[in-house]
């Protein structure tokens, strides 16, 4: 795997939890649903700890209740894995995601011509979440997978996100505006090289991203420039007039 994974566990902000209506002991099953990385096959109370920084006693209040409701599934070695509910809710904001199903065709030729991988991404608190990948197929890509992490300020996929809102760097929403895309030559990982273009579902949602990437002696920056970008970007406008959006 290229690089380390963004930690799972998105600590509530400070304002946040002065707030009465902060329901304090839901926030800490869901941190414990959080700290579970793609790379995992099972967690134990111990690391669960470790990971969110709660005392053992809490995480283990908060694994029984969670596995009683099915959002864990504890295992004969008595560490733990996502359970079903947590699947059936993803199952179900995917669903909510209805411009998918025109992306996925879409996706899936640009990952082929160009032979790296693309994703489409959704901010995470202060990261990005790879929500659907597309690799190439018969040909090597990152080993990135739904549900990987990458930091919001150093990526491409979260500049692009954090320009469009109008909250990045000045370079950065200058060159969305006249390109259309964003580039990250090692931004997040010295050894990748990346682009990522902003996009909307409808207006007044939240910005997501389409990120396109691979290792950097793949992808160069001349390459990424010239043609990758580019076809990223023109891939995403053909989205969205497919969508009816322009």
């Amino acid at each position: 795997m290229i690089g380390q994974e963004m930690p799972g566990v998105s600590a509530p902000r400070a304002e946040d939890t002065r707030d009465r209506r902060f329901a304090a002991t839901l926030a800490k099953g869901l941190r414990i649903m959080q700290a579970f990385k793609p790379s995992d096959d099972s967690l134990g109370n111990r690391e669960l700890s470790r990971r969110t920084g709660m005392p053992p006693s809490t995480v283990a209040r908060m694994t029984f209740t969670l596995t009683t409701m099915g959002f864990l599934q504890q295992l004969p070695s008595d560490s733990y894995r996502l359970g079903p509910a947590v699947m059936a809710l993803g199952y179900t904001a995917r669903a909510n995601l209805s411009f998918l199903p025109m992306a996925e065709s879409i996706m899936q030729g640009l990952a082929d011509e160009v032979g790296a991988l693309v994703a489409l991404c959704m901010r995470d608190g202060e990261a990005v979440m790879l929500t659907r990948c597309w690799r190439p197929r018969d040909v090597s890509s990152l080993w990135l997978n739904e549900g990987y992490r990458l930091p919001l300020a150093t990526s491409a996929a979260g500049r692009a996100m954090l320009a469009a809102d109008g909250a990045g760097g000045e370079d950065d929403i200058a060159m969305l505006e006249r390109q259309g895309y964003l580039t990250s030559l090692g931004g997040w990982n010295s050894a990748v090289n990346a682009c990522a273009v902003a996009f909307q579902s409808s207006p007044g949602t939240a910005h997501l991203s389409f990120l396109c990437g691979a290792n950097a002696s793949d992808l160069d920056p001349g390459r990424l420039n010239q043609k990758v970008a580019p076809r990223l970007r023109d891939t995403v406008a053909q989205l969205r007039r497919g969508l009816g959006q322009i």
